[in-house]
C-alpha cells in the first residue's frame, strides 16, 4: 500500500457568499503556486464510435503506453467515488470507472453514452436509459469481470441520493444537483428508469458530473470502510483502464481494461505528478506537458528534439471580484462600471500575467460555445481595445457617481494570489491610475478570512471594499445552470450578494425551460450582455489565465485541452505509426 500525502497550496475548501448552496461558494482547491444544451435531445442518443484518424496522418495503431503529468498535485482522500471531495481522485476513477453518460466534447459541448448507450424521455419527468450490454466490471474481486447490470447502476445512484439527503456528499460533489431526483428503478436487466419530482433540464449533466461514477454494490460492501487506505486492488470499475498501482516515482500506472464496452487503442497510461514537466518532456519522458511558467514553455520550444503541437489550456478558475450589490455603495451600477473600466482586461492581463490571460465575462472564455466574442465585449466598460479609453470612462463614471466621497477603498487579495503575481501592486496601481483619486488601498488576507467577510456582507453594505482573486472553479462546460444558480433572484447566491434584476430573471426563467440548442445559446448571450451593461450582478469577471500544452505529434486522438474532467477520453488516444512506448 502507498499513501499519497496532500501537497496543496491551500488547506480545505472555503465557502464564500452563499455557501449553503455551494454555488457562490469560493471552493478553493489545492492548486500549485507555480492552474450547448444539456446534451443530445433526450429522445434517443446513438452509441459512439471510435474517433477516426485525421486525413493525411499516420493511422492509429494499437498498443503503447501514454505518459501524462496531472494538472495538479495528487491529493487523494479516498477511492470511494461518493465520498471523495478531491478533484485529483478523478485522475484515478476517471480512468477506471464509468458514468451512465459522459461529456464526449467539452468545447461544443456534447454529451454521449457511457454505460448507457442510448436514452429517451417518455415524459418531462421521466428518463429511461438503456445500458450497453457489453459493459463489464474489471476482472478483480469481488466483481470478477461480470457484466454491469441496471441493478448495479440503480444501487449506486440510490447511494448517492441517500448521501446527498443526509449531508454526506462533499461540497465538491454538488449534492443540490440531485435534489430533483425522486427515484430510480431497474425496469429490466439493462434498463433504468429515473423519475424527477419536477422537470429537470440538467439531469443528464448531473449524470455526467465529475464524481458521478457508478460503483458496484459488492465493491461498496467490501471496500467502503477501507477505500481511504488507497489500496489499488480496491479500485474495481468498468472504465477503460485498470489501476495497477504506483511506480517508484509515485506515478499512477494503468493497464487497459480488456473487456471495455467502447473501443480503445492504448495498452496503458502512466500519470505522474506535475514536477519538472518541461525537463521531462524535453527528455522524451512525457507525451504531453502542461506548463504554467512561461520560462518552461520557452525551454521546451528551444530544447525539444522533435516537433510538437503547442496548444492553449485555460485554467479552471477565472479571476473575479465579488461585491454586495443590495446596498450602498455597490448598488450603484455606475460605480461598478467605473471599477470594471478601470481594470481594462487587456491591460490587466498584460501587467498581471504577461499576456497569458484572456478577458472574462459572466461566461468564461473556457466555454467557447457560449462566451461572448471580443467584438461584442468591446461595447462594455473594461473591454475596449485601448486602455486609455476605458481609463477616461472610469474616471468620469466614478466622479459622476460620487466615488471620491467614499474615502479609502480597500481591496483584499488572497495570500496565495499575492505576492505570487504582485497583484496588490498591479491592481491598485491601475485603479488609482485610471480613476485618478488615489483612494484605493491594498490588503492581503487568507481565503478563509475573505470568505468570512463575504458571507457577512462586508464587501459592500456600507463598506467601500471588495476582493480580487481566483473565483470558484467552473462547474461544467454548459453555463446555463451556473447562470441560474448565481444570478436568479431566487437563488442563494443572488440572495447573499443582494442581486435582483427583473430582466435577468426573465431571461433565466426562459433559459431553464429551453431545450433548443440555438435558443439556449442566444439566451446565455443575452444574459451576459444584460449583466455587463449593469457592471456585473454581484460579480465582476476580470480575466481567465491560460497556459501552454505541448503534445507530441506521434500522439493522436486527444481532445482539445480543457479545464474539465476529461480523463475518460484517454480511451480515444492512440499513437500514430511507430510512436509511443511500451
Amino acid at each position: 500500500m502507498r499513501r499519497i500525502t496532500r501537497r496543496r497550496a491551500l488547506g480545505g475548501a472555503v465557502a464564500l457568499g452563499a455557501a449553503g448552496a455551494g454555488v457562490a461558494g469560493l471552493l478553493v482547491r489545492g492548486r500549485d503556486a507555480k492552474n450547448a444544451p444539456p446534451g443530445p435531445s433526450p429522445t434517443a442518443s446513438p452509441a459512439l464510435s471510435a474517433t477516426a484518424a485525421p486525413t493525411g496522418t499516420p493511422p492509429p495503431r494499437y498498443g503503447g503506453t501514454a505518459r501524462f503529468a496531472a494538472p495538479s498535485g495528487f491529493a487523494f482522500d479516498t477511492f470511494d467515488a461518493q465520498r471523495s471531495g478531491e478533484p485529483s481522485v478523478v485522475e484515478v476513477l476517471g480512468r477506471t470507472h464509468s458514468r451512465l453518460v459522459q461529456w464526449v466534447d467539452f468545447s461544443r459541448p456534447l454529451l454521449g453514452g457511457d454505460l448507457a448507450e442510448r436514452w429517451e424521455q417518455p415524459d418531462e419527468s421521466t428518463l429511461v436509459l438503456r445500458l450497453d450490454p457489453r459493459a463489464r466490471w474489471q476482472d478483480r474481486w469481488p466483481q470478477a469481470g461480470r457484466g454491469v447490470t441496471a441493478g448495479d447502476c440503480v444501487a449506486s445512484l440510490l447511494r448517492t441520493l441517500q448521501l446527498a439527503r443526509d449531508g454526506g456528499l462533499p461540497l465538491a460533489q454538488r449534492s443540490w444537483d440531485y435534489s430533483t431526483i425522486a427515484g430510480a428503478v431497474a425496469t429490466g436487466a439493462n434498463e433504468i428508469t429515473i423519475r424527477t419530482a419536477r422537470p429537470d433540464p440538467f439531469l443528464l449533466q448531473t449524470l455526467a458530473g465529475r464524481f458521478a461514477f457508478v460503483q458496484a454494490p459488492e465493491a461498496v460492501e467490501a471496500f467502503s470502510a477501507r477505500w481511504h487506505e488507497l489500496v489499488p486492488e480496491s479500485v474495481v470499475g468498468s472504465g477503460p483502464f485498470v489501476l495497477r498501482g504506483f511506480d517508484e516515482g509515485g506515478a499512477l500506472v494503468f493497464d487497459a481494461h480488456g473487456a471495455m464496452h467502447s473501443p480503445r487503442f492504448l495498452n496503458g497510461v502512466k500519470v505522474s505528478q506535475p514536477q519538472s514537466v518541461a525537463e521531462r518532456f524535453i527528455a522524451g519522458e512525457l507525451d504531453e506537458a502542461l506548463v504554467r511558467d512561461r520560462r518552461d514553455a520557452a525551454r521546451i520550444r528551444a530544447g525539444q528534439q522533435e516537433e510538437s503541437q503547442e496548444l492553449a489550456r485555460f485554467e479552471d478558475s477565472p479571476v473575479i471580484s465579488t461585491l454586495n450589490v443590495g446596498a450602498p455603495p455597490w448598488n450603484n451600477a455606475q460605480l461598478r462600471k467605473a471599477l470594471s473600466a478601470a481594470l481594462n482586461r487587456t491591460e490587466l492581463a498584460s501587467r498581471l500575467f504577461g499576456g497569458r490571460a484572456v478577458a472574462a465575462a459572466p461566461v468564461a472564455p473556457a466555454l467557447p460555445a457560449f462566451s461572448l466574442a471580443e467584438s461584442e465585449m468591446v461595447r462594455f466598460p473594461g473591454y475596449r481595445s485601448r486602455y486609455e479609453e476605458d481609463a477616461r470612462e472610469a474616471r468620469a463614471l466614478w466622479e459622476a457617481a460620487g466615488g471620491p466621497s467614499l474615502g479609502p477603498v480597500t481591496v483584499d487579495f488572497p495570500s496565495i494570489f499575492d505576492p505570487l503575481y504582485s497583484a496588490s501592486s498591479v491592481v491598485i496601481a491601475m485603479l488609482n491610475e485610471a480613476i485618478g483619486t488615489g483612494q484605493f488601498r491594498p490588503a492581503v488576507d487568507s481565503y478563509v478570512a475573505i470568505s468570512r467577510k463575504a458571507s457577512e456582507g462586508r464587501y459592500g453594505n456600507g463598506n467601500a471594499a471588495f476582493w480580487f482573486g481566483w473565483g470558484p472553479p467552473i462547474p461544467g462546460p454548459d453555463p446555463a445552470r451556473f447562470l441560474i444558480e448565481n444570478y436568479s433572484s431566487g437563488s442563494r447566491a443572488a440572495g447573499a450578494s443582494g442581486f435582483r434584476d427583473d430582466a435577468v430573471d426573465r431571461l433565466l426563467t426562459r433559459l431553464g425551460a429551453e431545450a433548443g440548442e440555438a435558443a439556449r445559446r442566444d439566451l446565455v448571450m443575452e444574459t451576459q450582455r444584460t449583466l455587463l451593461a449593469m457592471g456585473g450582478g454581484g460579480t465582476i469577471d476580470w480575466v481567465q489565465q491560460r497556459s501552454e500544452v505541448f503534445r507530441r505529434n506521434t500522439l493522436g486522438g486527444r481532445p482539445a485541452p480543457a479545464p474539465f474532467w476529461d480523463q475518460h477520453l484517454d480511451a480515444q488516444a492512440y499513437f500514430k505509426g511507430d510512436g509511443g512506448t511500451g
